[in-house]
Order: structure tokens, then C-alpha cells, then sequence
């Protein structure tokens, strides 16, 4: 029997979480769409065929016919609704950032434990294929040690929405850049790299974005468990790219071994002393092109596979207590201005 989803929130990204669905209709199917805008929620309804169209979220949670909740809502709101699914029994997606602070998210795996269901953060950088290729090398040991990591993100949020947006709101979003894009990747390497030890980060309000509450702007230094450190650069007030990155989602990505290099630049390139059809010098990658929905694809299938076999998913909400741990040591840092530690702890919850 298909597992019977429900759809919370029927935004932009939920476009993306619908199509992964569909794609996976052998497992699993959408059987009612919920937005507070009645035309958003009847459109995305319309789209999957026979889903129905609802406004309140608490509807959908309460309904004996689902077996999954999917949340694609503002950040603000994750919490409430997760928390609510998994006491209703239902496993449950939730869009990252998995919550606006770590309290939230330990409650919300609380929660999940108790009524013992799945769940998992779309966590979507993960599952693409290029990043999965990188993990595959990485593991293999092909630039040996990964001695430092550089990674960026360029955007200009008031290109993409209007003042109001409730991305622009530090309440609502729960912080800026850091929280809303830094988090990819900050999940991203933790995937690749292991347990950040300790952050340090500079953030500032650039004046781009009228009406923005959160930082813009935020420089980031990490040290790792391994001895790997790192950097990354995150700007919502970029008025251009400037490296020239041709594989979405458009950032840059540099890992640095002992043994050789990867990165992004024009295409994945990689380096390696070790490996002989990698040691003249940077090789690019052949890495089968991938669409973005299709990180998406892969995500949801990973998702209901774990649902039917009772597996961890990749990025369990358990694991990314870890995520949502750095994010907060990063904000400590920028407002103390302190060099501040991940609590090894909460990694382990």
C-alpha cells in the first residue's frame, strides 16, 4: 500500500517536494494539499490530480488517511506543526533549516523518539549527485586528508523578494543568511567531513535589503573535530557572482588534502599524488549533469525508503541536532564576539 501524504505549505519549494513525489509514485502518494492562501493550496492540488485542498495545518495532522506529513512552512512555524505530526503519529519532512533555534530541534526529535515515526530534514545539498560523487572520493581517501575547506554563497535576497517577505523578518526566519543558506552548507560538510568543533563568525547588515532584520553578510571560520579547517562567506547583498561556478547551486566548494584538491570551479576538478588518472594536474570530473528537482528526487525516495524499512535517513532529525548546533554557536559567536565551541553533547542526543 502507498504511503498517504500530506503537503504543508505549497510555496516555491513545495513545487520541488511535489514533483519528488510524483516521481515517486510507486511508494507514495498525495492525497491533500494545505496552504493558509486557498488558490495556492487548490493549484498545487490541482497539479497532483486527485489531492484534495485544505487551509489549516491542524486538518491535515488530524486526519486518519495520512500516514506522512511533508512541511515546506516558514521557519517560525516547523516546529509547531512537527511536533504536532509526530503526536498525531506521522512521519514527517521538514524543510531545513530544521527549526529557528536548537531547542526546537531537540523537542521535535523528542517528539519524533516518543511516538517512535521518521523523521527526517530536507537537507537537499546531501543528496545531489555531484555532492554524492565528492562523498565517494572523500571516502576512497583520494586527496588523502582533508587539511582545509573554503565554501561561499552570493545572493541578493531583494532580487528574489520583496521587503516583508518574511525571510527578511529575524523572528520569523530566525536569523539571516547564516540560518536561511550558510546551513547548507554547514550541513554539507559535516556530511562530508565530520563534527565541527568550534566556530568564530563576523556578521554585519548591509543596507541592500530594505527592511532586513537578520544578518546579510557573514564571515565564518571553522575548526573541525579531524583538525580540518575551514571557511565560508555568505552574502545576501551580492549584486553578482563573482567566481565563475558552473554546477548548481553556484558556490564555491575547495577542499584541500594532503594528498591533492577538489573543487568546483568551471566544473568539479580534482587533484590527487595517489591516484594515477588524477596526478596531471586538476582532472575535471565527469559527473553526470543532474537538474535541480532531481536533489529533490532523490531526497523524498531516500525518505519513504526509510519509512518502509524502518532505516536512519542520511539526514535524520537526530543528525542534524548537529547542523542546528553549529548554526547556534555561530550566532553566539558574532554576538559575543568569542571563538565558541559546539557542545559535543547535544551531538550525541
Amino acid at each position: 500500500m502507498k504511503l498517504r501524504v500530506g503537503l504543508i505549505g505549497c510555496g516555491k519549494i513545495a513545487r520541488m517536494h511535489a514533483q519528488g513525489f510524483q516521481t515517486a509514485s510507486d511508494l507514495a502518494e498525495v492525497v491533500v494539499c494545505c496552504d493558509e492562501r486557498e488558490e495556492i493550496a487548490q493549484a498545487m492540488a490541482l497539479s497532483l490530480g486527485s489531492a484534495k485542498a485544505v487551509t489549516r495545518w491542524q486538518d491535515v495532522v488530524e486526519r486518519e488517511d495520512i500516514d506522512v506529513v511533508d512541511v515546506c512552512l516558514p521557519h517560525y512555524l516547523h516546529a509547531p506543526v512537527v511536533i504536532a505530526a509526530a503526536q498525531a503519529k506521522k512521519h514527517v519532512l521538514v524543510e531545513k533549516p530544521f527549526a529557528t533555534n536548537l531547542a526546537e530541534a531537540i523537542a521535535m526529535v523528542n517528539a519524533a523518539d516518543q511516538a517512535g515515526t521518521v523523521l527526517m530534514v530536507g537537507q537537499h545539498q546531501r543528496y545531489g549527485s555531484d555532492h554524492r560523487h565528492i562523498k565517494a572520493l572523500l571516502d576512497r581517501g583520494v586527496i588523502g586528508r582533508v587539511l582545509a575547506v573554503r565554501v561561499d554563497g552570493n545572493q541578493l535576497l531583494s532580487d528574489k523578494y520583496p521587503s516583508g517577505h518574511w525571510l527578511f523578518s529575524k523572528a520569523q526566519a530566525g536569523g539571516g543568511i547564516v540560518i536561511s543558506v550558510a546551513v547548507h552548507k554547514i550541513d554539507l560538510l559535516r556530511y562530508l567531513l565530520g563534527e565541527i568543533r568550534r566556530v568564530a563568525s563576523f556578521q554585519s547588515i548591509s543596507g541592500l535589503n530594505v527592511g532586513m532584520e537578520g544578518e546579510d553578510i557573514a564571515a565564518i571560520s571553522l575548526e573541525f573535530e579531524n583538525g580540518t579547517v575551514g571557511e565560508g562567506f555568505f552574502t545576501f547583498a551580492a549584486r553578482h557572482r563573482p567566481i565563475p561556478i558552473t554546477t548548481y547551486p553556484f558556490e564555491l566548494f575547495i577542499l584541500y588534502g594532503e594528498e591533492g584538491m577538489i573543487h568546483n570551479i568551471q566544473g568539479w576538478h580534482v587533484y590527487s599524488t595517489k591516484v594515477k588518472e588524477y596526478n596531471n594536474g586538476p582532472t575535471r570530473l565527469d559527473i553526470p549533469s543532474q537538474e535541480y528537482a532531481e536533489w529533490f528526487d532523490y531526497e523524498i525516495r531516500h525518505f519513504l525508503e526509510c519509512i518502509e524499512t524502518g532505516s536512519e535517513p542520511i539526514s535524520s532529525g537526530r543528525d542534524n541536532l548537529g547542523t542546528m548546533a553549529v548554526i547556534e554557536a555561530i550566532y553566539q559567536s558574532a554576538k559575543t564576539g568569542q571563538v565558541v565551541g559546539v557542545p559535543p553533547h547535544i551531538l550525541e542526543e
